[in-house]
């Protein structure tokens, strides 16, 4: 069994909590949560993003729910669920409601990892973020679990609403005991590309 994509996902055991911070040059992310059980978690998010007719923060409550999981000798696969509700705050409008969704799936072993997700920000006055990305990689090295593992990723992300609409980005993924790491930069612009998720 291998527990790297589950350490990087909104739920991790029950009583665990999780912090999961993403930056990219236009997009910040930091989402903090609680898990009540080895399926269910409730946090709070932050999101920034510049868009091509928009720039806002918004400020999440959310639910994440663990849809399904399974668990073979020397593979994992999750797929997870999330919603919430908050506010947005920007130069035209001041607190305004909003809304959020994701559904993401993944599966790894100790030499691949993938990962498919959609996630939507919704708001008033059709303020809309939209983020489709799917992730393909490959560890150069078997590790033991308490090893540090590591993995070579191809990321593509769509992103209709912002100025760079699809991005492309190659970058090494490191887990080691409880914590995620990533960093990588995308081919058209050499955006910088930084996230990471522990679980404690």
């Amino acid at each position: 069994m291998t527990v790297a994509s589950a350490v990087a996902n909104p739920v991790s055991f029950k009583g665990g909590y999780g912090v999961m911070p993403a930056y990219n040059k236009d997009w910040f992310d930091v989402q903090l949560n609680y898990s009540l059980t080895n399926r269910y978690a409730i946090g709070a998010s932050s999101f920034y993003r510049e868009g091509k007719g928009s720039t806002a923060e918004f400020g999440i409550a959310q639910f994440n729910y663990l849809m399904k999981r399974w668990n073979e000798l020397d593979s994992q696969a999750n797929v997870n669920a999330s919603v919430g509700f908050g506010g947005r705050h920007d130069s035209v409008k001041d607190g305004a409601v909003a809304a959020y969704a994701a559904l993401e799936a993944d599966y790894e072993t100790r030499r691949l990892y993938s990962q498919v997700s959609a996630e939507t920000l919704q708001s008033e006055d059709a303020v809309q973020f939209n983020r489709y990305r799917g992730r393909l990689g490959v560890a150069p090295y078997k590790a033991d679990f308490d090893e540090l593992n590591a993995w070579i990723v191809m990321q593509v992300d769509v992103m209709p609403e912002m100025d760079d609409a699809v991005r492309v980005t190659p970058m090494v993924r490191f887990f080691y005991d409880n914590v995620v790491i990533e960093a990588g930069a995308s081919l058209d612009e050499a955006t910088p590309f930084v996230a990471g998720a522990a679980h404690f």
